[in-house]
C-alpha cells in the first residue's frame, strides 16, 4: 500500500463503506489519480479483484486520463477538456458514477480539505442512493432467492444476518446511517449472547423521524431470527431491552408471516407496557415488498408506515 497521498484516507474509507453496503466478501482496487492541475479522481474496480489494493498514478495528461476512463465507458472518448477545466473551478463539487464494474469520484484540482472522510460519507450514500438500478437489482435478487441461498435455522444465523445488515442499508439508505452488528448478553442470562443490528436515525421526515419523536429512537434497533416462528421469550427479552438511550421501538426479521398467537402476544406486550414502547415484527416476503417499492424509486419507509399503522389499531 502507498504510505500517503491527500486522497488515501478518503479512499480507504470509501472502500470501509464498499464493504458494509455491498456484498462483503468482495475486494476493490482503487487507482488514486492525478490530472495534471485540473482534477483528481478515484477509480475503484471489483471485477476478479482478490484483495484490497491501492494504487497512485500522479501527474497524468488528459489524454492518458480519458483513455483510462473510456474502458469503462467508450463515451468519455469525447468528453470535453474545457468541462473538466470548469470543475476544476468548483472543488466542493463531486463527479461520480457507476459504470459496469467500475465506481469513480472526480473533484477538480487538488484540494485535499474535499477528499476528507466525512466528504467520503457523503459522496458513497450519494452515490448509492442515486445508482437505484445497479445497487437495486444486486440487492433484489438476494431477496428474491434468500430462501434458496440462506437454509433456515441455527446453523446459518450468521449469515441471515449478513443478509439482512446489507438489505436494511439498501432499503432505508436515506433515512438511516450504516447497519452495523452490535452483541449483547441477556441481563440474568450471561451465557444468552444476542446480537443486534443497529443504525442511526438521521431522518427529518416521514416514518423514522416518527418514531424518533414518539419513542426516542435516534438509534433503530433490528433482530434477525432465522426462524420460520419467534417464540413469547423473543418478543419479552427485546421489550425489556428497550431503553430511552437506545430507543422504546424495535424491528424483528423472520422468515415467515408470525401465526396470529404470536402478534396477539405482541399486543399483549405493547399495552403491558402502556404503549410507551413496541415491535413491528416483518419477514422475508416484506423485505421483498419493500424492495419492489424501492426500485421503483418510492420510499420503502411508506410501507412500515402502513404496518405500523395496523398493528396500533389493532390494540
Amino acid at each position: 500500500m502507498p504510505d500517503s497521498h491527500f486522497l488515501l484516507n478518503y479512499a480507504k474509507y470509501v472502500n470501509e463503506l464498499l464493504h458494509g453496503y455491498l456484498v462483503s466478501t468482495w475486494c476493490y482496487k482503487h487507482e488514486i489519480i492525478e490530472i495534471s492541475d485540473i482534477a483528481t479522481a478515484l477509480l475503484i474496480t471489483y471485477d476478479n479483484i482478490q484483495d484490497d489494493t491501492y494504487e497512485i498514478l500522479s501527474d497524468v495528461d488528459w489524454d492518458y486520463f480519458v483513455s483510462r476512463m473510456s474502458r469503462i465507458k467508450p463515451d468519455w472518448a469525447h468528453f470535453s477538456y474545457e468541462v473538466m477545466q470548469k470543475l476544476s473551478e468548483h472543488p466542493d463539487k463531486t463527479m461520480m458514477g457507476w459504470e459496469g464494474r467500475t465506481i469513480y469520484f472526480i473533484k477538480g484540482g487538488k484540494f485535499p480539505e474535499f477528499w476528507s472522510t466525512e466528504k467520503a460519507y457523503i459522496d458513497v450514500i450519494a452515490l448509492l442512493s442515486g445508482s437505484v438500478r445497479m445497487y437495486g437489482l444486486m440487492n433484489l435478487h438476494e431477496i428474491e432467492n434468500v430462501s434458496k441461498i440462506i437454509p433456515t435455522g441455527q446453523n446459518c444465523f450468521k449469515e441471515y444476518e449478513e443478509f439482512n445488515r446489507k438489505a436494511i442499508n439498501f432499503l432505508f439508505i436515506d433515512h438511516l446511517g450504516e447497519c452495523k452488528l452490535q452483541q449483547r448478553t441477556e441481563p440474568g442470562n450471561e451465557g444468552l449472547e444476542i446480537r443486534d443490528l443497529i443504525c442511526s436515525n438521521k431522518s427529518e421526515r416521514g416514518f423514522w423521524a416518527d418514531i424518533k419523536q414518539k419513542y426516542s429512537c435516534s438509534e433503530v434497533l433490528f433482530e434477525a431470527k432465522n426462524r420460520d416462528e419467534l417464540d413469547r421469550d423473543d418478543l419479552r427479552q427485546t421489550y425489556c431491552y428497550l431503553k430511552p438511550a437506545l430507543g422504546l421501538w424495535a424491528f424483528i426479521i423472520c422468515r415467515s408471516k408470525q401465526p396470529d398467537k404470536i402478534n396477539a402476544y405482541n399486543r399483549t406486550l405493547f399495552k403491558n407496557f402502556n404503549q410507551t414502547r413496541g415491535v413491528l415484527i416483518f419477514s422475508d416476503k416484506d423485505l421483498l415488498r419493500m424492495a419492489r417499492i424501492r426500485l421503483r424509486g418510492q420510499d420503502p419507509s411508506d410501507y412500515l408506515t402502513e404496518r405500523m399503522a395496523e398493528f396500533i389499531r389493532s390494540i
